[in-house]
This record gives C-alpha cells, sequence and structure tokens, in this order.
C-alpha cells in the first residue's frame, strides 16, 4: 500500500507536522498507559497520576516542537 500526503505550507504546517510526529503521539498514549498501569492501583492519589500523565505529554509535545507552556 501506499500513500501519498500533500500540505500546501505554510498554511497547513501544523497539519504536516502532526503528520510527520503521528507515531510519537502514539507512542506517548501507550507511555501512559503502561506507566499508570504499572505504577498506580485504584487506592493511588489521583493527583499523582495526573502529574505522571502531564509529564509524559508535556516530553512528547516537546519532541514534536509543540510549546508546552
Amino acid at each position: 500500500m501506499k500513500a501519498t500526503l500533500e500540505f500546501n505550507y505554510p498554511e497547513d504546517e501544523a497539519a504536516l507536522r502532526y503528520a510527520v510526529h503521528g507515531e510519537k503521539a502514539v507512542k506517548a498514549l501507550w507511555d501512559v498507559k503502561r506507566y499508570i498501569r504499572d505504577n498506580f492501583t485504584h487506592d493511588s492519589d489521583a493527583m499523582d497520576v495526573i502529574r505522571k500523565v502531564r509529564e509524559i505529554t508535556d516530553m512528547a509535545l516537546s519532541e514534536c516542537g509543540e510549546d508546552v507552556r
């Protein structure tokens, strides 16, 4: 199978960046899922879970060139 994506630059810059970095986004989601499964239980502090999810997603977004402020 072959797929060709076409973008009009610069107006489609965000769509291009998402297409190029989609694999990193999927990996970040798997990292979040795995970390939560392996490190937290029903009794865990929800804020600890949220902090870790934010850390993982901020790192993934930074690697893709997104501003994570």
